[in-house]
């Protein structure tokens, strides 16, 4: 047969296939709040994922091509050299390869199946509508592997995969360690706390502000699953990864025990690219990555070497080749796991969702209206020999040390439920301590190559101090914990870890800096925006800055005086040059930008209500990420729930769209808004109804 009598075969079959696996439009409805919030109500669960993709297409098209450009090494080609990062670490992480070789091993459920297809339907359908917002040409359509590779890269990032990866770019993988502080905060209380008996819950994951690791709400609902839950996701996410239905709700935070292992391999000094492992000779496969950065109008090539070992990923440096070995490449169906949380009505529902172990890493903050608490911190740990230190680098050239898929079970995780103290709470902080003191969990009872962390950092001392100032709290007192930005004292800093040396720094030793030292004396501590004390916050984030550029992770370091003064005295001619004088407010320095328009801000890294900066305008700094989207809810004694949210900006990245910044004049004034679950009342408040592809 020749080729082109199997051209209309081809096509027939596609047709067909097509209309085998297609969702109807007209089976999902979106209603869109006052608030651009959408509303997403299907029959099948296929109609309900098709609608999210379609609504989260509509506010950020870009957002979700970056995730899928990322994976197929193109986004440098289309955003320049931040999107070469992102090519590079999709690269390292292996998410293309990964996915093409766990599709055909890992099944899915026919159900999960149909909701992979729909949401690779929907965001197809957009770009042939829309072809004016694809990024880069040739990258449509679509398919169901990049959308698993892009789930890949996703949960690599939130299980840390990223620090060794720096740390090997910048020769300090000898300091093996991750942060012990990265800004998220998920709390609960129950009737042994609250004054009024109720059940409390606030969702505060730290994210960027923008981009495709930001948060994106939505309010999804099925009729086939009964999933009826609000919350929020990533742009390009399939459910919820955050958020609460009628009956439970929880948060997650990033974790940081050893979910990486990294091996310095012993190479051949007579033969090139070969490394011994148990007394013989392997063979690196050259794994090189080819892609472009976008330079002005040239897109320039680039070619950089990796390799791969039977350890994993291998990365040279200076220092040696060193392999990278996690979980988070090793499993594509971390959505399995979210899609039972989502479907939950229960604390024995959700442990058991919990129990599938799919997601890589994370804690979880859990409440339900039947007044329940359950914290666990989440990972995948191999059964590693306990006569190495694997926070340290290991040995490559030892078989026995490469793990296999054999792993610890959920029994043996940090977890907590329903504390006699009525509280539970984490903020990256070590697992051990998640309530009261008489909760506090032993850390020797755990597998110690589990590698969690035992430091605390500022915002868990603050959130136990606040919940411990009073017998009973009130819903107002659970609020003002979330909106709390003071720093204890001493300083537990995310950033550097012994902070609380600035101030006790001597004016009369360091006299060029005695006014920044002054003022950091009189300072009570509160990061809000009339605070005269923007030299410290010059000072940590140019430290923090430095530091990061050798590959020195933050919340790791230990800063001599003389390093700390150097910053001092370099944040006060920063403020001269810039503002004429050094009893700077944040407010004046510090500021969230959306559109053209600049909005000052309070809040450092590591409290409650934590911002982190990079380079702004005018001598300024811009936040980037922290505290942006965060949720309420409130189950009352008889089990009604309230829910109330905020977003930092808007619902839409489309600087036309209305809802590109309403929400921010309330977040900047700490007003939050009501969201419902109940249709009835949506529809009260509905800006517009419609299926996907109309308008």
């Amino acid at each position: 047969m020749n080729q082109k009598s199997i051209f209309p075969i081809l096509i027939f079959l596609f047709i067909l296939h097509s209309l085998v696996a297609q969702i109807n439009p007209k089976d999902v409805t979106i209603i869109r709040d006052q608030y651009g919030v959408p509303h997403i109500y299907g029959k099948t669960d296929a109609d309900m994922v098709y609608g999210l993709a379609w609504a989260a297409c509509e506010d950020d098209f870009k957002s979700i091509q970056e995730n899928y450009l990322a994976t197929q090494g193109r986004l440098g080609e289309a955003l320049g050299k931040d999107g070469a990062i992102m090519d590079v670490m999709a690269h390292i992480v292996q998410a293309k390869d990964r996915a093409e070789l766990l599709y055909n091993e890992h099944t899915f459920p026919e159900n999960m199946d149909k909701m992979f297809d729909a949401y690779v339907q929907a965001t197809n359908a957009y770009a042939v509508k829309y072809p004016d917002k694809i990024l880069l040409k040739n990258s449509f359509p679509i398919t169901k592997k990049d959308v698993l590779a892009a789930h890949i890269l996703g949960t690599a990032i939130i299980s840390n995969v990223q620090y060794p990866i720096i740390q090997a770019f910048g020769n300090t993988l000898d300091e093996h360690e991750v942060p012990t502080s990265a800004g998220s905060n998920g709390f609960a209380a129950n009737k042994n706390k609250t004054a009024d008996g109720s059940t409390y819950l606030a969702i505060n994951s730290h994210q960027p502000l923008t981009g495709p690791y930001s948060w994106y709400e939505a309010h999804i609902n099925s009729e086939e699953s009964g999933i009826n839950i609000h919350g929020g996701t990533f742009p390009g996410g399939m459910f919820m990864f955050i958020g609460a239905n009628k009956n439970l709700g929880w948060c997650h935070t990033i974790n940081f025990p050893d979910h990486v292992d990294v091996y310095k391999l012993k190479m051949n000094p007579k033969k090139k690219l070969q490394y011994e492992l148990d007394g013989k000779w392997e063979n690196l496969e050259e794994y090189p990555i080819k892609f472009k950065v976008k330079l002005g109008f040239i897109k320039l090539p680039i070619k950089k070497k990796f390799y791969l070992s039977k350890h994993g990923i291998v990365i040279k440096n200076k220092e040696g080749y060193y392999a990278i070995r996690f979980r988070a490449n090793m499993d594509l169906r971390s959505s399995m796991q979210w899609y039972e949380m989502n479907k939950a009505n229960n604390l024995e529902e959700f442990k058991k969702a919990i129990d599938m172990q799919l997601i890589p890493g994370t804690n979880v903050v859990y409440a339900d209206k039947e007044g329940n608490l359950f914290y666990i911190s989440l990972g995948k740990f191999p059964y590693r020999d306990k006569a190495y230190d694997w926070q340290k680098i290991l040995p490559g050239n030892k078989s026995e040390l490469i793990w296999g898929d054999e792993m610890h079970p959920l029994s043996e995780h940090p977890q907590v439920t329903n504390p006699e103290a009525g509280y539970i709470y984490n903020t990256n902080n070590s697992p051990f301590k998640c309530s009261s003191e008489s909760s506090s969990l032993d850390p020797n009872d755990y597998d110690i190559t589990f590698g969690f962390q035992t430091k605390e950092n500022n915002r868990g001392l603050v959130i136990r101090h606040l919940f411990e100032q009073k017998e009973k709290i009130t819903y107002q007192d659970f609020k003002d914990i979330k909106y709390d930005v003071s720093y204890m004292d001493p300083i537990y800093s995310h950033s550097m870890l012994n902070l609380e040396q600035i101030f006790d720094l001597d004016p009369n030793k360091h006299p060029k800096i005695e006014e920044s030292i002054q003022l950091l004396k009189d300072w009570d501590r509160q990061t809000k925006p009339d605070r005269k004390v923007a030299v410290m916050s010059v000072a940590v984030f140019n430290m923090t800055t430095e530091l990061f550029k050798k590959g020195l992770l933050p919340g790791t370091n230990t800063l001599s005086e003389d390093f700390i003064v150097e910053h001092l005295l370099k944040a006060q001619k920063h403020l001269k040059k810039h503002f004429k004088r050094v009893d700077v407010t944040l407010g004046e320095i510090q500021y969230i930008e959306r559109g053209k328009i600049q909005y000052p801000v309070g809040g450092m890294p590591d409290v409650m209500a934590a911002m982190n900066f990079e380079k702004g305008k005018k001598g300024k700094l811009k936040g980037f990420m922290g505290d942006a989207f965060f949720q309420f809810i409130k189950w009352d004694k008889d089990g009604n729930i309230e829910i109330e949210a905020i977003n930092a900006f808007g619902s839409s990245s489309d600087p036309e769209s209305k809802h590109f910044k309403d929400q921010l004049p309330m977040y900047l004034k700490q007003e939050l808004r009501p969201m419902y679950l109940d249709k009835e009342k949506i529809k009260a408040n509905e800006h517009r109804e419609y299926h996907p592809g109309e308008f």
